[in-house]
This record gives structure tokens, sequence and C-alpha cells, in this order.
């Protein structure tokens, strides 16, 4: 029918994959976050292996999802999503790991990101 507006929910994604993924992380701006993944399904396995890498060159630093927007473009292909690193470390000493981190896994995983995500401390 004509005129009706769509009852069917913004996000759906599998509820245990929502779940599983706000226990590993802090998501800002949580309903576009998950709009996002469910736009992009290929990121869930690599939301759910991220924390245990990033673990080994930040334990026990909070994990937080955020979307980067380009201002400038006028297509919502462009956006990322971002997984940012909170950590207390160092400046430096945290741009050594991040950079260890990048060769020992997230150079690979970021194919399977298709691009659509990427790593940044805070």
């Amino acid at each position: 029918m004509t005129g009706q507006i769509s009852t069917t929910p913004i996000v759906s994604i599998a509820q245990a994959e929502i779940e599983q993924i706000e226990k590993l992380y802090t998501l800002r701006n949580r309903l576009e976050v998950l709009k996002f993944i469910e736009e992009s399904p290929f990121l869930i396995p690599v939301l759910l292996e991220a924390p245990d890498k990033i673990r080994d060159y930040f334990p026990g630093d909070s994990l937080i999802l955020d979307l980067a927007i380009d201002p400038e473009s006028s297509s919502t292909d462009d956006d990322k999503l971002v997984l940012l690193i909170a950590t207390d470390i160092d400046a430096d000493e945290s741009v050594d790991r991040l950079w260890e981190l990048d060769k020992a896994w997230w150079l690979n995983a970021s194919q399977r990101s298709q691009h659509k995500m990427f790593t940044n401390l805070e």
C-alpha cells in the first residue's frame, strides 16, 4: 500500500552481535554506529577480533567506536568507522605501539574491513 511508513527497525544486526560489540566497545552515536555496521556486515568479524589483538599492545585501555564523517564529501560512501584506543600511555610510546599493532595485525585486517574502518588513538 502506498503512503505507509515502514516500521522496520533502523538496526537489524543480530541481537547477540550487538550485545557482543557493546561488551567490547563504548559506542559513541550508538544508533549511527550500529547502522553503519549493519550496512557493512563484513566489519563484524574484524570488530570481534580486534580487542584481543589490541590488548597485546594496549592492555586494559578502553576501546571506542565512532564514525568519521568526511564533511567535504557529498556521499556517505566516504564515511568510516573509527576504532579509538583510549590510552594514558605516553604519546610517543602509544604511537610506537600503534605502529607495531598496524604491522602485526591491522594492515591485514584493514583489507578485510574493505577500508571502511581505521584505528586511532584518543
